[in-house]
């Protein structure tokens, strides 16, 4: 099966993103939850994160960030993850607040 090459923005969230709300994951506070709308691919860590289950439309939280910034436990899918933030900013999200308002 061959893994996508580009970013994988599902029909019923690009609408959204012509707004350009949508924020990199890496930028959101702890306690903050978004749902994930796109993910870069075109490398294979964005395949990885694609594996580990950071798909479109998954719902996410910020737990916490080590002292530094770096690196960022989240909770997705029932459990906890933790990425460095550049791994993060290759996700897009819309924050929680954001959904509502749009």
């Amino acid at each position: 099966m061959a893994l996508p090459t580009e970013s994988l923005i599902t029909e019923s969230l690009r609408p959204t993103l012509v707004c350009d709300v949508s924020v990199p994951l890496s930028s959101l506070a702890p306690g903050s939850r978004a749902t994930i709308v796109d993910v870069d691919a075109s490398t294979p860590e964005g395949h990885r994160l694609l594996d580990l289950g950071f798909l479109p439309e998954t719902e996410i939280r910020v737990v916490r960030r080590a002292p530094l910034r770096d690196p960022i436990v989240f909770y997705l899918r029932g459990g906890q993850i933790c990425l460095r933030r550049s791994e993060a900013a290759r996700i897009r999200v819309l924050a929680a607040d954001a959904e509502h308002a749009a």
